[in-house]
């Protein structure tokens, strides 16, 4: 699980804002393969071989090829069945890559760009092909179905070792064994899914290689049930560690980022404690009106961590030392929510401390998860 989770930036669209700062940032895997064929085109501008522009040329359409709509799940997920074409174009951008590497005419800083490069697509492919393993491991086989899974594995091992020893293309090719068996494994036909992992992960907000929040969302198991959503963060991020002082308040936007889309009419969420205490027995989504929202705690909404006066009970808990966020204490609690299906953004606000103060997460004012609901 602790592999997995460490990869949890680039596997969903995560974007924050600061008060001192208007800027947003998201990275999906289609995005970072965006920027491989930029650094491409900026290597054919840096040289002068006629060879070596024309190879590069090849190598892009391949990877156009791999970020085909048809291939992909959402922006960092490959469709299971048709996925491996996205390998296999991606292992013929790197093997045709490597014919720079071979030309004794080029220079050497524009071989070590293509190093980079072929590294990173092979990183990439390790990173896809992790993710379709972690999302079976939710899933009850039979010994023929798990012995499968169990060779998809062993596959992706075999390439990370080619992977360290600079082998890319065979690194990849193994990435491609291991989806073929993770196909054959789906065949299985007595499988159940007891679980429908929608999202899961970690994500470091404040830069310090310590990580600030952990969030799983499960589908439903039934049409017309609610997703169910656990979420722990620091209480250095939610700005205090009381009730009284921590806060955290959630809204829905449309996909793109910034958006002024608001869909705090079409979501309905609660959990145990609003069901209980509040009047409404429901947890108020914020309204996104203005992009001036995403960089200060909102007025509208509620705030997710709250306390009865008179029983003391809390919506959710304080952990004076959160294992999943490397021992931080941390706010921990869960909820669920329907909505119409679409494509939107889960924005998460934060109270925000005027700038000045050294650490980054006490600037931090919402992050968003750009994500589709069935």
């Amino acid at each position: 699980m602790k592999k997995i989770l460490a990869v949890f930036l680039s596997t969903i669209l995560l974007t924050w804002g600061v008060s001192a700062d208007s800027e947003a940032f998201a990275t999906t895997v289609k995005q970072e393969k965006q920027e491989i064929i930029n650094d491409l085109e900026d290597v054919k501008n840096q040289t002068d071989r006629k060879k070596t522009k024309k190879v590069i040329d090849s190598a892009i359409k391949q990877i156009e090829k791999s970020l085909e709509d048809k291939l992909w799940k959402d922006d960092s997920t490959l469709n299971l069945k048709p996925g491996k074409k996205a390998l296999n174009a991606d292992k013929k951008a790197v093997n045709k890559l490597d014919n720079i590497l071979k030309d004794n005419r080029e220079s050497e800083s524009i071989k070590e760009r293509i190093v980079e490069i072929n590294e990173k697509i092979a990183e990439m492919d390790k990173e896809l092909v992790e993710n379709a393993i972690e999302s079976l491991e939710e899933v009850v086989m039979s010994k023929k179905g798990l012995k499968k899974l169990d060779k998809a594995t062993n596959n992706l091992e075999k390439g990370e070792d080619y992977l360290e020893d600079g082998k890319y293309v065979k690194a990849i090719k193994n990435f491609g064994k291991s989806w073929d068996q993770i196909k054959k494994a789906l065949k299985d036909p007595h499988f159940k899914k007891l679980k429908l992992i929608h999202l899961e992960g970690t994500a470091d907000l404040d830069y310090d290689d310590d990580k600030d929040i952990y969030l799983k969302i499960l589908k439903p198991k039934k049409p017309n049930k609610p997703y169910q959503v656990e979420i722990k963060m620091t209480s250095e991020c939610l700005k205090g560690n009381t009730h009284d002082t921590a806060g955290l308040k959630i809204g829905f936007s449309g996909p793109t980022s910034l958006s002024t889309e608001s869909f705090h009419e079409e979501f309905n969420m609660t959990n145990k404690w609003f069901k209980k205490y509040d009047l409404d027995r429901q947890i108020d989504t914020v309204v996104i009106d203005s992009v001036s929202t995403y960089f200060k705690f909102p007025e509208t909404g509620d705030n997710f961590i709250q306390i009865n006066s008179e029983t003391m009970e809390g919506s959710f808990d304080l952990i004076p030392s959160e294992v999943i966020l490397d021992e931080q204490e941390s706010w921990g609690g869960k909820f669920q929510f329907t909505g119409e299906p679409g494509d939107y953004r889960m924005i998460f606000f934060t109270p925000t401390i005027p700038a000045g103060e050294p650490i980054i997460c006490n600037a931090l004012a919402s992050f968003s998860i750009g994500t589709t609901f069935e």
